[in-house]
């Protein structure tokens, strides 16, 4: 009987080394054939109904790449074998993959944009002329990358879920901002209808600072909202932005963005009170 349980015992652990055949190329202790990020799929939205829907506001925000909660949507600057950062995980997916086709000029999701026009936005090209002849004295190629990226925009809905009884984030665009590599502007280079992107972003993992064997996908970060955005706006009836009531002050417009999203932190508790 002793002999019968150390030759299974044997020829399990054959297997177990057989299942386990790691190459220099596999780069750590999992074969790379066994991880499934790259088949990760979508978890869909919760089905909501209109009439479950208590309260909603709609929100304008940005999330600075150079804080340091938010470097894992701003590296690797340089694409690395395993990650990329979050701008090369959306150029790729617009112009190499096909995977993110809804691509918009504003946040309004009126005028498509093309992939030749979105190939235009990030590559640019410069001529030089002699102001006297207009003789072509240089002509010099500009192409946005990863470490131009300032920011990222996103127009979200918080809502309270009356059937679920919980208050939830839903993100329906996102914007890459930039300073204008011409004129030094800081602009939005266009709009990415977010519904589309998730499946890109759910394939794509990013930087978890506290667990390397844990990575997250760009998807779940957003969805966990893992990350520091300041309120720009929220919908009001004369449809401004903070900055243009509360010119001129960036602490006041600080303030301002701290109040905003304390008041929707009430509002889950307000309903549960009452």
């Amino acid at each position: 009987m002793k002999n019968l349980v150390s030759l299974a015992a044997l020829f399990l652990v054959g297997m177990t080394l057989k299942a386990q055949v790691l190459s220099p190329q596999d780069d750590g202790l999992i074969p790379k054939s066994k991880m499934h990020t790259g088949q990760a799929r979508v978890i869909p939205y919760a089905h909501l109904r209109q009439d479950d829907m208590l309260w909603s506001r709609r929100n304008w925000e940005r999330i600075h790449t150079l804080e340091k909660l938010n470097h894992p949507l701003y590296y690797p600057i340089q694409a690395l074998p395993d990650r990329k950062s979050l701008f090369d995980v959306m150029k790729d997916a617009i112009l190499s993959e096909g995977s993110i086709t809804e691509v918009y000029d504003d946040d309004l999701f009126l005028r498509p944009l093309t992939m030749n026009e979105v190939s235009k936005i990030l590559f640019r090209i410069d001529t030089i002329r002699d102001n006297d002849d207009g003789t072509i004295l240089a002509i010099d190629s500009i192409e946005v990358k990863s470490n131009n990226i300032l920011a990222w925009d996103i127009k979200s809905d918080w809502y309270f879920d009356k059937q679920r009884g919980e208050l939830k984030n839903r993100i329906i665009g996102i914007s890459p901002v930039i300073k204008d590599l011409t004129d030094g502007d800081i602009i939005n280079l266009f709009w990415v209808w977010f519904p589309d992107a998730r499946q890109a972003f759910a394939t794509n993992v990013a930087y978890n600072p506290n667990n390397n064997t844990r990575r997250l996908t760009y998807d779940q970060i957003f969805q966990m909202r893992y990350f520091n955005a300041i309120v720009m706006k929220e919908d009001n009836v004369y449809d401004r932005e903070i900055k243009d009531y509360k010119a001129n002050n960036p602490m006041e417009q600080l303030l301002e963005s701290k109040r905003i999203r304390e008041e929707i932190r009430n509002r889950e508790h307000d309903y549960w009170q009452f």
